[in-house]
């Protein structure tokens, strides 16, 4: 789910929002906190049952706020029942149950809808309930079922992950168990138009001031994905061209009042699900259509086939497209497992900003999802997921979930990588289906050929990140052959108690530049490579895939700044992020701060003891919650009593 986005963006703009600390899911976060104080958790739903169809046909009217409901769900049971139950928001008031046509008793209580069945059921046969309902339904979490407005106009909205689905209609609240296919059919005021899921295969006017909208969803869908929307859109409509004959719509339903600005974005769409396409496999719902739906809420959410979109841009569109690969045609199998949803449709942005714009996009674009993640407190599986705010946590589930898959790709390069994504999305056992991180462990594995299990069991169900400390050297051997040796050391971790990683080494000499890979698995270990002529430098994780924290202990005494320096940042004026590098000839504490031109502190970059070399700290426009407007800004050094300041730009 979700990114909160509210304004539409030029792409320099959003891309400079995934620089803050995380504003796609820090106010979703923030959002979440309280979702599960409006209702009791009923998770994992009624584990006896096996869900293989939603009709829901639903009527809905505005004034009054009210929802009549008659839902149909077709499930079998996996042993022998004479009871079962499905989740329902107990201020919902249930009218009548049908089972196989028969009118049947139930009770209603505790947000359950218990159903006793006229016989007891065997294994695998079908049963078909029919609920009538009706009721004002409560919005939980970030607004499970909505009735609100836009300039003047209503609209009403679902919103359903991760406990809100019972909200609005009886189903079997979890991911775990999707049903096989849907159908959606929403009647409203004749003056409106009702999105949701799948193909719209039909409008009746029913001929007294309403209008019934009937969507069909041929796909499996875990019930937190189905959605409506119902306001007074404006239609607009692309084509995805997957075949020099065939296309899918790409159908956008936006505010009149906010289409005028949006349409240029929403137009590179179809770029984005073929650059998405080419790299995980053809879009998954290709036989219906993908598209947007605007509503009330500030962020995003992945609707299967229909986005629900609280403002458009490039950052929103890919995250929330990513999901109909990851989220929704593989769906979390329950909330522990959510980076396999977030963590992967943040990366996915990446790669679309990469694909799109090229690799130095993307270097950026992780050099600031990192150091989000670097404030994760906890594993990134979710050990609470009876707290909204636990699950949707934007420094774990998203960050640091996608530093993991940037790692991964460090770890087995660009082709096993992709090839990887590719074969966990086509996985028979797993496509539309669920998934946890073990069974993406299993295809990683699988195509990759190594054995994976340190790298999940410390990123995953670990925490922290490696804080390495290094020293290096050279001696000359005979002509010009140079040992470096290298001493890398790791602090100590609680869990795991250090890292187990594999790591570039670049080192430069005066006649070329040679690469190599170490397997670090000690916590101190030295190592020596041999190289031709004489070292000038030497880069520990050249192309920064590591999440990590780097002390550089000690360096040859011939490379040692020989005075206290701060360079011009670079590149400069900038947007959003800048690099300011500095050299310290001593052992000082360093200070960085940046002003703007009243001379207000606006961040603090380091505040550390650093040994004698030479350094790189990034700067981003975006601090906190805050995107810094354009104008000069000062940025000042102070090591020991050295101190110097010099100005840069950020230009929008």
């Amino acid at each position: 789910m979700k990114v909160c986005y509210p304004i539409i963006i030029s792409f320099l703009l959003s891309l400079s929002a995934f620089a803050q600390k995380n504003v796609i899911a820090d106010i979703e976060s923030k959002q979440f906190a309280n979702a599960n104080k409006l209702q009791k958790v009923l998770y994992p739903g009624d584990q006896t049952i096996d869900i293989h169809y939603y009709k829901l046909d639903l009527s809905l009217t505005y004034t009054p706020n009210y929802l009549k409901g008659k839902v149909t769900v077709n499930l079998k049971p996996v042993s022998s029942v004479s009871s079962f139950f499905l989740d329902l928001r107990g201020n919902l008031t249930v009218d009548s149950i049908t089972i196989n046509g028969i009118t049947n008793p139930f009770n209603q209580t505790n947000n359950q809808l218990v159903i006793t069945l006229p016989r007891t059921f065997n294994a695998n046969e079908l049963i078909s309930a029919l609920i009538y309902y009706q009721g004002e339904p409560v919005a939980g979490g970030s607004g499970s079922f909505t009735f609100g407005s836009h300039s003047g106009n209503p609209v009403i909205y679902t919103l359903s992950e991760p406990y809100g689905a019972s909200d609005w209609f009886p189903c079997k609240d979890t991911p775990a168990d999707k049903a096989d296919s849907s159908d959606q059919w929403i009647t409203c005021p004749s003056n409106l138009y009702a999105v949701s899921n799948g193909k719209l295969i039909g409008i009746t006017d029913n001929g007294n001031g309403t209008k019934t909208f009937k969507w069909k969803n041929s796909y499996p869908i875990s019930q937190y994905l189905l959605s409506l929307a119902v306001t007074n859109y404006t239609v607009y409509t692309n084509y995805y061209k997957y075949s020099p004959v065939d296309s899918m719509p790409v159908v956008h339903h936006v505010y009149p009042e906010t289409f005028p600005l949006a349409q240029s974005v929403l137009d590179k769409t179809p770029q984005m699900i073929k650059i998405y396409s080419d790299r995980f496999g053809q879009y998954p719902f290709i036989k219906e259509k993908y598209g947007h739906a605007q509503f009330g809420w500030s962020g995003g959410m992945e609707h299967q086939t229909c986005s629900s979109m609280g403002s458009f841009s490039d950052l929103l569109i890919s995250h929330e497209l990513a999901h109909q690969w990851f989220g929704d045609k593989i769906t979390c199998k329950d909330w522990h497992h959510i980076w396999l949803n977030e963590g992967f449709a943040t990366y996915c942005t990446g790669l679309y900003y990469e694909a799109a714009f090229g690799p130095t996009y993307l270097n950026s674009y992780m050099a600031s999802q990192m150091e989000v993640a670097k404030t994760a407190v906890g594993t990134i599986y979710v050990q609470d997921i009876s707290n909204g705010s636990e699950i949707f946590n934007s420094a774990r589930s998203y960050s640091k979930g996608a530093v993991v898959l940037h790692m991964l790709r460090g770890i087995v390069g660009d082709t096993l990588f992709f090839r990887i994504l590719k074969s966990y999305i086509a996985d028979p056992v797993l496509a539309y289906n669920v998934a946890v991180t073990g069974d993406f462990q299993r295809v990683a594995e699988t195509v990759s050929g190594l054995n994976l299990g340190y790298f999940f069991n410390e990123w995953i169900y670990g925490v922290n990140f490696p804080q390495y400390n290094l020293t290096w050297k050279y001696n000359f051997l005979s002509a010009n052959l140079y040992n470096v040796t290298l001493t890398l050391s790791q602090q100590n971790n609680t869990n795991p108690s250090w890292f187990t990683m594999p790591v570039k080494i670049k080192i430069s000499t005066a006649l070329m530049d040679t690469s190599f890979t170490i397997f670090n698995d000690q916590q101190s270990r030295q190592y020596i490579f041999t190289v031709l002529g004489k070292p000038t430098d030497l880069i520990f994780d050249p192309n920064n895939y590591i999440l990590k924290s780097l002390d550089i202990i000690d360096i040859p005494d011939d490379l040692k700044p020989p005075s206290f320096q701060l360079k011009q940042n670079y590149p400069n004026p900038f947007n959003p992020n800048t690099k300011i590098e500095f050299s310290i000839p001593q052992s000082s504490l360093v200070i960085i701060k940046v002003y703007n031109e009243l001379g207000e502190e606006i961040a603090q970059l380091m505040n550390e003891e650093k040994r004698p070399g030479t350094y790189t700290v990034l700067f981003s426009s975006t601090q906190g919650n805050k995107v810094l407007p354009s104008g000069i800004y000062i940025y000042k050094l102070t090591a020991g009593n050295y101190s110097e300041s010099k100005k840069m730009i950020i230009l929008k």
